[in-house]
C-alpha cells in the first residue's frame, strides 16, 4: 500500500509534464490528485496514523490560466442555460421532457407529477418557458447568457448587466396570466382586464417598480392604450409603448424579446411579432344587439377578431370555425387555446375537435389563461 501511495503522488506531481495546460496554469490534474489521495488515505488507515495529515490540496502554484483563445465563441452563440421549477398536478415527466429535449441540448428533466425540475442549454429560452407555463406554475426561474459569460471570460472589461437595456412591463394581465408573464421574464405586471382595466398610475408604478432607465409597456388591452399614451408624460424613464391590443399579441412580443438588443430595437422587433398575431376571442353576448353588421341574440355564442365582432351562433365550434376561415388559415401553423376561468371541458372538446376538423393544417395547443369573461381566447399565429 506504501509503494502504491508513493507512486501515485509521484505520477500526480509529474502531470504538469505531460499536459501543457496543467503546466501553465500551475497545477496537477485534479483526478490524479484524487486518486493519490484514496491511497494515501488508506495507507494513514493501515498505519493507524491521523487520516487528517492527508494533504489537503497538491502541490503547485495554482497561478491564473489566461483565457484560452482556442475556446471561439461559435457563430450560433452558447445560447442560454434556462433553469426552473414546474409546480402542478397530473404533469407527465416523460412528455415535458421529450418536448424540453426538442427545445435545446443538455437538457436534464426530473421530478414527479406535482414537481418538475428543469434544465435546458437553449437559443430560444422564451420558448421554452412559454411551454412551460403552459404546463404549470414556474418557479425559481433563472436563465444565464453563456454566450456573454464566455465573453466575461475572454474580456473582463464586458459589463455584467448594462442598465440601458430596456425591461418590460405589461399591463392587463387577469389572475393566473401574471404567471404567464412572469415566466417569460416580463419585470412589473400591472393586473387588469376588461371590468377593471388598469389606470394611468397603475402603469406609472410598474414602471417606476423597474430599476432600469429604459422600460417597454405593453397594454395588451384596446381599451387601456389611451391611460398607456399617458405614461411616459409622468416618468423620466425612457419609455417606449407598444399598442399591443390583445393578450396573444403581448405574449407574442414578450417572445420576441431579445436581451441583447437595445430598447428600441427591442420595440421594432416586437411590434412585428405582435403584428403577426391574430386573436380570436369567444364569450357570450350580453343582450341582443346589431354590430358590424352581425345580429346578436342575448346567450349567443359570439366570436370577436381582433376586437370587432364577426360571428355568432349556438354552438362554440360553429363560431369558431367561421372566425377562422374569416382569417386565412392557411397563412398560419399554430392555433394556442387559452381557457378561462369557468370554460367547460365539453365545450373545449367542441372547440378543438371543430378545429382538428376543419383545419387539419393547423397545431392545436391548450393553456390555462385563466381569463374572466372570456371562456376562450385563440391566439393564431
Amino acid at each position: 500500500m506504501r509503494a502504491a501511495a508513493r507512486a501515485a503522488k509521484t505520477a500526480t506531481d509529474n502531470t504538469p509534464t505531460q499536459l501543457a495546460i496543467l503546466h501553465e496554469a500551475g497545477v496537477v490534474d485534479a483526478g490524479g490528485f484524487g486518486l493519490q489521495v484514496i491511497f494515501e488515505g488508506f495507507l494513514k488507515t493501515v498505519e493507524e496514523s491521523d487520516p487528517a495529515a492527508v494533504p489537503a490540496r497538491p502541490a503547485g502554484s495554482g497561478k491564473a490560466l489566461p483565457a484560452q483563445r482556442s475556446l471561439e465563441l461559435p457563430e450560433e452563440g452558447w445560447g442560454y442555460c434556462t433553469e426552473f421549477l414546474i409546480e402542478g398536478r397530473g404533469m407527465s415527466v416523460e412528455e415535458i421532457r421529450d418536448n424540453i429535449a426538442g427545445m435545446g441540448n443538455s437538457a436534464l428533466v426530473v421530478g414527479d407529477e406535482e414537481l418538475i425540475r428543469v434544465h435546458v442549454h437553449t437559443n430560444e429560452p422564451a420558448k421554452v418557458l412559454a411551454y412551460a407555463s403552459g404546463v404549470g406554475t414556474l418557479a425559481r426561474t433563472k436563465v444565464d447568457d453563456m454566450s456573454k459569460q464566455h465573453r466575461v471570460i475572454l474580456d473582463d472589461t464586458v459589463p455584467a448587466e448594462p442598465q440601458g437595456n430596456g425591461k418590460l412591463a405589461v399591463a392587463d394581465a387577469q389572475r393566473k396570466r401574471p404567471k404567464i408573464f412572469k415566466g417569460l421574464g416580463v419585470d412589473a405586471v400591472v393586473e387588469g382586464g376588461q371590468t377593471m382595466n388598469p389606470s394611468t398610475n397603475d402603469m406609472l408604478k410598474a414602471v417606476e417598480s423597474i430599476p432600469y432607465d429604459e422600460v417597454l409597456l405593453l397594454p395588451n388591452n384596446a381599451n387601456v392604450i389611451l391611460a398607456a399614451q399617458q405614461v411616459p408624460d409622468l416618468t423620466e424613464k425612457k419609455l417606449y409603448l407598444l399598442g399591443t391590443r390583445t393578450v396573444p399579441q403581448g405574449i407574442a412580443a414578450v417572445v420576441a424579446f431579445n436581451p441583447n438588443r437595445d430598447a428600441k430595437a427591442n420595440q421594432l422587433a416586437m411590434a412585428e411579432a405582435a403584428n403577426q398575431v391574430q386573436t380570436i376571442e369567444v364569450t357570450h353576448a350580453v343582450r341582443d344587439t346589431t354590430a358590424n353588421g352581425v345580429k346578436v341574440k342575448k346567450g349567443d355564442v359570439i366570436a370577436l377578431i381582433n376586437d370587432k365582432l364577426k360571428h355568432s351562433g349556438s354552438d362554440y365550434g360553429d363560431v369558431v370555425s367561421l372566425a377562422l376561415k374569416d382569417i386565412k388559415p392557411e397563412s398560419y401553423e399554430l392555433v394556442t387555446v387559452y381557457r378561462g376561468d369557468g370554460a367547460k371541458d365539453k365545450d373545449l372538446k367542441v372547440l378543438t375537435e371543430a378545429i382538428g376538423r376543419d383545419f387539419p393544417g393547423l397545431e392545436v395547443e391548450v393553456q390555462d389563461g385563466g381569463q374572466r369573461h372570456y371562456p376562450f381566447i385563440l391566439s393564431v399565429e
